[in-house]
């Protein structure tokens, strides 16, 4: 009971549900072909597909499902009709091939997503937990997040920078690859100005505190990469509107084909073949990887428009140290 149970905790997460989807699917898939091809037993070979079709059009149907429920025609919708009208005609390794597709499909941006997570989820690792602060003669260890403008903080060797600032006193070398790309770590001294999320390496400094908490340098970085994620670029939002029209589109061209033609296969067939996922899907997935990618590398790009937009630069100038293409000089 208690496996069951955690089974049933494990469907309940949307990545790992399409997972299992998927590989249940597409090993109906693969034995409904091994009974088509070699062993030549149709009738077994076409339950498999059936069978693959229900498994991949669990969560389109229940998507479908809820859009209809809101007045709205989504592609899920399609895609279900498209399925259920190909396994009533009898073509069915064509609607197992549509719902496993799409479904492998939305599994990919999902990962992406996942992937482009954990790169903002690396920045935020960059943030210090603690801060040391600086009261008369004694220090005091306290959250970051508590430290408040013009407070004095004690930085020591290989500890990070919890605030933006600048040096009171003391003299160190700080990393701040993270934060300007530079590998080669910069002199600091009184006056100098630092940031937070930077490495403090051979000497201890105090740092008056100037810009804290949502207000730092890191903070703001981790914040665009934030919004540059759910920002569209203008190819992805024409492509929502098109998709939000394409279905009712493609459904009344099918029923026009069949009060003309009476053809209820070549009307199925119509909206098996204008199951659009790959372009709904392409843009979004295209977009979130280019910026994931990109910060990755070091480089915040600040949403899709902008990275649209990166493909019509026609020249570009980098200053000597490389900063921008190997990190170093």
């Amino acid at each position: 009971m208690t496996s069951f149970n955690q089974l049933i905790s494990l469907f309940k997460n949307p990545s790992i549900r399409k997972k299992i989807l998927l590989t249940v699917s597409g090993i109906f898939i693969l034995s409904g072909w091994f009974f088509l091809g070699v062993m030549e037993a149709p009738f077994t070979g076409n339950a498999l597909m059936i069978f693959a079709a229900v498994v991949a059009g669990y969560e389109i149907i229940q998507k479908a499902w809820l859009g209809m429920k809101n007045s709205q025609t989504n592609i899920e919708l399609l895609v279900s009709i498209a399925a259920i009208g190909g396994i009533s005609i009898g073509i069915y390794w064509e609607s197992a091939a549509v719902t496993f597709l799409f479904l492998l499909g939305g599994w990919l941006e999902s990962r992406t997503l996942k992937n482009t997570r954990k790169i903002l989820k690396n920045l935020v690792e960059l943030v210090p937990q603690t801060a040391t602060i600086v009261r008369g003669k004694e220090t005091e260890t306290i959250p970051a997040r508590q430290v408040e403008k013009d407070m004095l903080v004690l930085v020591k060797p290989g500890g990070r920078i919890p605030v933006d600032g600048e040096v009171e006193s003391g003299q160190s070398s700080v990393d701040e690859s993270a934060i300007t790309g530079e590998s080669i770590p910069a002199d600091k001294n009184q006056g100098s100005k630092v940031f937070s999320g930077t490495i403090n390496q051979n000497g201890r400094i105090f740092i008056r505190a100037g810009k804290v908490g949502a207000d730092t340098t890191l903070a703001k970085i981790i914040k665009r990469v934030e919004e540059a994620q759910d920002a569209k670029a203008p190819t992805q939002r024409f492509i929502e509107r098109f998709a939000r029209w394409y279905t009712p589109g493609i459904v009344g061209l099918s029923v026009i084909s069949f009060i003309f033609t009476q053809n209820i296969e070549l009307a199925i067939t119509l909206l098996v073949i204008g199951c659009p996922g790959a372009l709904v899907i392409s843009t979004p997935i295209s977009v979130i990887t280019g910026i994931g990618r990109a910060a990755k590398e070091g480089i915040l790009i600040k949403g899709g428009e902008y990275l649209e937009n990166a493909g019509k630069i026609s020249a570009l100038a980098l200053d000597k140290t490389g900063t921008l293409t190997e990190g170093k000089p």
